[in-house]
């Protein structure tokens, strides 16, 4: 969450009375608990009067806290509503662009499509990261964020669904013909695993149970690697078996590279949502790429 210069002291306060306690308030800032009180004490300071009673079990409102919290929360949504519509006046699609992507998805399907967008708004300017661990849009400063996986329950981020992606298991032949096709998850422990993710953290592969039951499973690594395009190419080179997104793993499989197994366990559909930093009206740069995105998830084109 941005802090103004100006109006930070009272937007913190406001934060602090909606979530209750300088703690929370200070995870949505991205600061810390003890510069959350600091501002509360300074914009007291600063206005000669008590906002808030403090005690070690809970936060109450003065009568003067009350008065002011609801003055000082309808002035700062008549700014923020102002600075809004200022921006969506501004409709022509330019200015800095900056979008974080998944490494294989970003390179191989994504980029594609932000090319064509750029070439049709030349005012556009692209900064563009490629990561595949899960960044906050609105601390890390990024407009947009292209992400697979569920999304967390948060009124500071904004989201459309861009459909869904099957998670698929694959391996070269060449491995299936060394190692053995497995022919039930509990044949993987005997198997090469190829995880994303980084070092202590491997992201948990996903599988149908009978009855229909999402089943994670953390397998054993052998190997653990934080770039998903690389994943996808040590399957390739007969490393091991990998779980992806369809759309990473099909050209693969169509040209022979790769062969899909345990189809029937690999039916879990995996979210895919354009995220962004709420505001009350979205940017005519972030608006445009967004809707390309859905016209072409409409389209089966991602």
């Amino acid at each position: 969450m941005a802090i103004t210069s100006t109006f930070g002291g009272v937007e913190i306060f406001i934060t602090v009375v909606k979530a209750g306690s300088f703690t929370a308030a200070a995870a949505q800032f991205g600061i810390t608990k003890s510069a959350v009180a600091k501002s509360v004490a300074q914009l007291e300071g600063r206005l000669g009067v008590k906002l808030l009673h403090r005690t070690t079990r809970r936060l109450s409102l003065t009568p003067d806290g009350q008065a002011y919290f609801v003055q000082a929360e309808a002035a700062l949504d008549q700014l923020r509503s102002a600075e809004d519509l200022a921006r969506s006046k501004a409709s022509a699609v330019r200015g800095i662009l900056r979008v974080d992507m998944p490494v294989a998805f970003g390179r191989r399907i994504a980029m594609p499509i932000l090319l064509d967008i750029l070439r049709a708004h030349p005012g556009l300017r692209l900064e563009a990261s490629f990561s595949d661990r899960i960044i906050d849009p609105v601390e890390d400063g990024v407009d947009l964020c292209l992400r697979f996986g569920e999304l967390p329950d948060r009124t500071d981020i904004s989201a459309r669904p861009l459909g869904t992606q099957r998670l698929v298991l694959c391996a070269a032949p060449r491995y299936l013909s060394e190692a053995g096709a497995p022919t039930s998850l509990r044949d993987l422990q005997d198997h090469a695993c190829i995880l994303g993710g980084r070092p202590g953290r491997a992201a948990p592969w996903r599988f149908l149970e009978e009855g229909g039951r999402v089943k994670s499973l953390d397998p054993l690594a052998a190997h653990l690697v934080s770039d998903g395009e690389v994943v996808i190419d040590m399957a390739v080179a007969g490393f091991g078996l990998c779980q992806m997104p369809q759309s990473l793993l099909q050209p693969y499989i169509d040209g022979k590279e790769l062969v899909e197994v345990l189809p029937d366990r690999c039916q879990v559909q995996s979210p895919f949502n354009a995220v962004w930093p709420t505001t009350r009206a979205i940017l005519p740069r972030i608006r445009v790429v967004v809707d390309e995105f859905v016209r072409r998830a409409n389209a089966k084109a991602l």
